[in-house]
């Protein structure tokens, strides 16, 4: 036994590097559009899933390594960053800093080193076609203080809001609990739900996107057991 153990330890310590990976890889598909990508309607009539999200917006944070791994991406999709919202064009406004694989396709990879002077806001978009893809929110690493937790349940401001594409709600907690976020039109339907389920303690982002949505103003609602919070939102078409 006391020769096993230090063999466990080993694999375990082996193990950690490639959770760690596995959590900044993402599987890049393509598939045709439907309501809930942004640019549905819009551009190139087929767009960029990841990890089976439709335009799904990521946030990457600065100094951290990520991978875009293709899955069997068509030659005429190559997928790459960009600091352009629409893409295409030969790979208009392509960002190369801390970028390998510009242009992947197939079942290649790209990986994005984030430098720590990358913009806030970055796109993944295909070279060809414009509106496959959608936004990269690069941010910042958190700092201990920063981890601080919550004092109270609360339901942060959207932002933007009003909005067009998409707006973005925190749900803040300083526990983990049970949490529902609903979404409701003036008429108090139920049009969307963001989350139904535990959320750690802490700070968790949830974005709603416009999608099929008639413009309007909305009632976002939070329920923690017995604790509601709310916010209004309004989508400008």
């Amino acid at each position: 036994m006391s020769r096993c153990y230090p063999i466990l330890v080993l694999l375990l310590l082996l193990a950690l590097p490639a959770a760690h990976a596995q959590e900044n890889t993402f599987t890049v598909t393509v598939a045709t559009k439907t309501s809930d990508h942004p640019y549905n309607g819009q551009g190139w009539p087929e767009g960029y899933v990841i990890d089976g999200d439709q335009g799904a917006e990521l946030t990457l944070v600065r100094g951290e390594t990520y991978t875009f791994q293709m899955s069997n991406v068509a030659a005429l999709h190559p997928f790459y960053i960009s600091t352009s919202a629409s893409g295409g064009d030969g790979g208009a406004s392509a960002y190369d800093d801390g970028v390998t694989g510009n242009g992947a396709s197939g079942n290649a990879a790209l990986t994005f080193e984030v430098p720590m002077d990358a913009p806030d806001l970055l796109w993944y978009q295909c070279m060809n076609h414009g509106q496959m893809g959608w936004q990269l929110v690069i941010t910042n690493p958190v700092s201990n203080e920063d981890e601080a937790q919550p004092l109270a349940f609360r339901l942060d401001a959207a932002y933007p809001n009003p909005f067009g594409d998409a707006t973005r709600l925190t749900v803040a907690l300083p526990e983990s609990r049970s949490v529902s976020v609903v979404v409701f039109d003036e008429a108090g339907r139920r049009v969307r739900v963001l989350h139904d389920g535990p959320l750690a303690a802490g700070t968790t982002a949830l974005d709603l996107r416009a999608g099929s949505l008639a413009g309007g103003v909305y009632i976002v609602r939070a329920t923690a057991g017995e604790e509601v919070r709310e916010q209004r939102v309004m989508l400008v078409r």
